[in-house]
């Protein structure tokens, strides 16, 4: 049994909270592709971590109580303000029972750390239009973000930009693309191709079914940026006509130009696409090797070698990482959650450690998954968890409360349509009192600032055998798994590690 386990068990006769009992809940992911009847579970709605080392909470700090279809979260300073925005994009589909709204959404901080977002939208997009991705960025250099939506759909609805302004974004778009032929696009990546100083698009797309089996393929697209103005045709398109879902950008043989990764569906190979000199190659320079049911790309230095790595979602497997090695990838770890099913991945310092972690948001199963980042090393099994009784569509991972900790928002499908876990803050364990006088009410408060006064507090303990304070480590090896972890007793490597701890100061 997972440890810290916190649970509030929901059981209902037919899926989501709020579903007549007789009817069956059907979801459908934002791209189309999976179809689920949404099932009761005795862990929904729980949370549990697996590891101490896991710093964030295991239930929601803020939730949306509105059923919509969430395809995308995404964080950023949309007004101006200095403090970070909640961007909701919805999506439509066929799902039973039906949603009646998709309107993408803005949610504006409020600054208040335990409710940073309210509950209704502060912004309203003026037209119903099927969103699966976005990205945030300033397309036009004026120093607004613009958001860029990853329209698509049955209806083919092309990517948009809604551009930034004093106060927020325009709620009608600026900007619309013009595909040499009409599909459904399905992710975006936002990156700066050829050096110049501004943000290009690549999309990833997809059709429908029909007569033949073309008609479900795309091609992708890279619409470049001149000046500030982004080419509503797209000057660039792969090769290949498929079905993909995500793109991710890494330099990934190190010439300094961003390559471009895609994660693809059935039948289709995830791989690169190399960057030479500015120019993105039309065919892969390296492929997977298998044409399974891959969701999901992320790039990152997961083992701080200086080298960017990559990770796919591979379907039959999991999250795959291969670690680069002056441009040679190399698979070296999977992942090993309880069921295959995610939708997105991400490579980012969850536990702000100054490492990498993994993170799953599974579509089936409605789960999250973090999977920490130990000396280079990812966890196989996550080390922490929620099981959520919607499918899980999008993740992001920012500070939304200003208390220095990530926080992990999670876009779901269902009456609950977004849930924010918040990070909680790292202690800066070489703090240990306010004042050197035993009489101070500060002396052994932590004052939240390191000085000469917490080292000899810390002599103090040590020479008096207070194993609460004075223990801090069973080992005086980085790499041995018990350095930094209590082990009962005090000696010499308990003293040198708070000297470290001393002398790199708080986090």
């Amino acid at each position: 049994m997972a440890a810290n386990t916190r649970c509030a068990f929901l059981i209902v006769s037919a899926g989501l909270t709020g579903a007549a009992a007789a009817e069956p809940v059907i979801a459908i992911s934002k791209d189309g592709r999976t179809v689920v009847q949404v099932l009761p579970s005795e862990t929904d709605n729980c949370g549990w971590t697996t590891e101490t080392g896991v710093s964030l909470e295991t239930t929601a700090g803020w939730t949306l109580n509105l059923r919509r279809q969430v395809g995308v979260v995404r964080v950023a300073d949309l007004n101006g303000n200095g403090l970070p925005d909640l961007f909701v994009g919805c999506y439509q589909s066929s799902a039973s029972p039906p949603y009646t709204d998709w309107y993408d959404m803005i949610f504006y901080n409020t600054g208040n750390p335990a409710a940073p977002f309210g509950a209704a939208p502060s912004w309203i997009a003026s037209d119903q239009i099927h969103t699966g991705d976005a990205q945030l960025g300033d397309i036009n250099g004026d120093g607004f973000l613009d958001v860029v939506a990853i329209s698509g759909g049955f209806s083919f609805s092309p990517p948009r930009i809604y551009f930034g302004a004093a106060g927020g974004p325009s709620t009608s778009p600026g900007w619309l693309s013009t595909p040499p032929r009409a599909g459904w696009a399905t992710g975006g990546l936002l990156f700066d191709v050829d050096n110049d100083g501004d943000l290009d698009l690549f999309t990833t797309n997809q059709g429908v079914s029909g007569a033949v089996p073309s008609d479900a393929w795309r091609a992708m697209y890279l619409h470049r940026n001149h000046d500030g103005v982004l080419e509503t045709s797209p000057s660039w398109q792969s090769e290949e006509v498929s079905i993909q879902n995500t793109a991710a950008a890494i330099d990934y043989d190190g010439d300094g130009f961003l390559d471009v990764a895609v994660s693809k569906w059935v039948n289709f190979e995830s791989g690169i696409y190399r960057n030479i000199g500015g120019n993105l190659e039309t065919t892969m320079v390296w492929g997977v090797g298998t044409t399974g049911t891959d969701r999901g790309v992320a790039a990152g230095d997961v083992d701080g070698d200086g080298d960017t790595d990559l990770a796919f979602y591979i379907g039959s497997t999991g999250t795959r990482l291969y670690d680069n090695d002056g441009g040679v990838l190399t698979p070296v770890y999977t992942s090993n959650p309880p069921f295959r099913g995610a939708q997105e991945i991400a490579l980012v310092d969850i536990d702000n450690d100054g490492d990498l972690d993994l993170v799953e948001v599974h579509f089936s199963d409605g789960r999250t998954h973090v999977y920490l980042n130990t000396s280079g090393v990812l966890s196989t099994a996550p080390d922490w968890t929620f099981d959520a009784p919607e499918v899980g569509n999008a993740i992001e991972i920012a500070d939304v409360n200003g208390d220095g900790a990530p926080d992990l928002i999670v876009g779901y499908s269902g009456n609950i349509s977004v849930r924010i876990f918040f990070g909680i803050p790292r202690v800066c364990r070489a703090d240990l009192t306010g004042s050197s006088d035993p009489n101070d009410p500060a002396y052994g408060v932590p004052d939240g600032q390191i000085d000469i006064a917490d080292f000899f507090y810390y002599l103090d303990q040590f020479v008096a055998g207070n194993l609460a304070v004075a223990d801090l480590t069973g080992s005086s090896d980085p790499n041995d798994p018990a350095y930094g972890v209590p082990d009962g007793q005090i000696d010499i490597a308990d003293f040198f590690y708070y000297l470290d701890l001393f002398v790199q100061g708080c986090p």
